[in-house]
């Protein structure tokens, strides 16, 4: 197992090298300094505090340019995982504030709120990253939300209120039916997150070419033809 840590966004600045141990203390240098890190192997979770105290996250292998603003500049211990046990202090990262930002629209309409996954999150990340850096934007694959936003000027929240937004012109009906303006992709973000026989949601969040982007991906899927969103 491997990872390597960067001082700045975009693994820009100092590095640390390739790292295969655990650190309950990233030393005075690193404290509270990392913004951007590369996963070669195995699962890793991230801690704010030292001795692996505090609220954590998980990232497993693949490239994250950036930390994401809650994150930034806040870890100061790290440790490799199973990825098949319970997170130490699960909800850190962009976690916690997609699911309130995800159930507060679940809970308007009475469906059960939505619970994190890591596998949704790993892929939902590798493809964020991919469309930052590529100053691209679209969908990889169906049950997926995408958003974005110039660089800083968004949290996540406001970025799935731009799909919560699209409730203005929901109707409940059977899908497709589901819009007053005839066109169900004007609120096809809107549905997803508050369809019903969706249980999971995992996202993932990149800074590139100026903006920010969120990539969410969800299981089961929904915006089902023929089925009632909720």
């Amino acid at each position: 197992m491997s990872v390597e840590i960067f001082v700045d966004s975009q693994f820009s600045g100092t590095s640390s090298g390739n790292l295969n141990q655990d650190y309950p203390s990233v030393g005075e240098f690193w404290n509270d300094q990392i913004s951007s890190i590369k996963v070669y192997t195995g699962t890793w979770e991230f801690f704010e505090h030292t001795n692996f105290q505090g609220r954590s996250f998980r990232l497993t292998p693949g490239e994250y340019p950036w930390v994401t603003y809650e994150w930034n500049d806040l870890i100061s211990s790290f440790k490799r995982v199973d990825p098949n046990s319970e997170p130490t202090a699960p909800g850190g990262g962009i976690a916690q504030e997609v699911l309130n930002a995800h159930n507060a629209y679940r809970s308007q309409v009475g469906v059960p709120p939505l619970k994190w996954s890591e596998s949704l999150a790993a892929s939902a990340q590798q493809w964020a990253n991919h469309l930052a850096s590529t100053g691209t934007f679209q969908h990889s694959s169906a049950a997926e939300n995408l958003a974005q936003g110039s660089e800083g000027a968004f949290s996540v929240t406001n970025l799935v209120d731009m799909w919560g937004s699209e409730k203005q012109y929901f109707i409940h009906g059977t899908f497709p039916n589901v819009s007053s303006t005839g066109n169900w992709a004007d609120v096809g973000h809107y549905t997803q997150v508050i369809w019903r026989n969706t249980t999971e949601v995992g996202c993932g969040l990149a800074r590139g070419n100026g903006n920010d982007v969120l990539v969410c991906h969800y299981n089961p899927a929904g915006n089902v033809m023929g089925q009632s969103v909720f």
